[in-house]
């Protein structure tokens, strides 16, 4: 009996691997739903660095190199999009500090050129802090304006952690590990206050473009990422 049940075990237990789905692929029912891979897991096709260096592709996973201080070597869609839900996975290390951005745009007057936009964190948050804008800037906030609910489940290093963002016209979400933890309506007095009192007040405009680039960030530190995906919302 013991050794049918192992069989049995054994028999069950490959069935299941052979159905999970591999890493930067699409399943039948998502591409019925309409979702496109941003990375394949190969290739930096439909990506653009912004400078040489500073990504490679390992293990199917988009990860970050060493980079000169100061230097910004981020990596971009070529694409813009509107709205979308946008799914990724990552991996963190210790004090690492990056983020996604989203309806990113380079045409702010007094910045011309800079790739800037509203941003997902990804920090770190026992190892590497702000002390100056403290939650506002951990993992999963809204980039220095609202900071994350603060029961928030994050894997340990290492592990991976899924990411959801949701743009719906000004109706923005951001989630981690299938909880919603930031939510906020960017046609608000209140997000114009928030604009207004954070490192943002001097970009005329900054937060309401209707179309962007999605940026991945290299700030240095150990970041990783896998199953980007997304839908676009009509």
């Amino acid at each position: 009996m013991k050794t049918l049940t192992s069989l049995f075990f054994i028999f069950t237990s490959s069935i299941f691997c052979m159905l999970a789905q591999e890493p930067n692929t699409l399943s039948a029912a998502e591409k019925a739903d309409g979702w496109e891979l941003i990375f394949d897991g190969e290739s930096f096709d439909g990506l653009e660095k912004l400078a040489e260096g500073g990504w490679e592709i390992k293990d199917g996973a988009l990860s970050a190199t060493a980079i000169p201080h100061g230097k910004q070597m981020d990596i971009i869609t070529k694409e813009r999009f509107d709205n979308f839900e946008l799914t990724f996975e990552f991996t963190i290390s210790e004090k690492t500090n990056s983020g996604v951005k989203y309806l990113v745009t380079n045409d702010f007057s007094n910045q011309p050129g800079v790739y800037l936009g509203l941003e997902y964190q990804i920090l770190d948050d026992i190892n590497y802090t702000y002390p100056e804008r403290g939650q506002l800037r951990s993992i999963a906030s809204l980039y220095d304006l609202i900071a994350a609910d603060a029961k928030k489940d994050v894997k340990a290093f290492g592990q991976w952690n899924k990411a959801l963002i949701i743009v719906n016209g000004n109706q923005i979400s951001h989630w981690l590990n299938g909880d919603r933890v930031v939510h906020y309506d960017r046609s608000t007095a209140r997000f114009a206050t928030l604009i207004e009192s954070s490192k943002y007040k001097d970009l005329d405009g900054f937060g309401q473009a209707k179309k962007g680039h999605l940026l991945f960030q290299n700030e240095g530190t150990p970041i990783s990422f896998r199953n980007i995906k997304l839908k676009r919302l009509r």
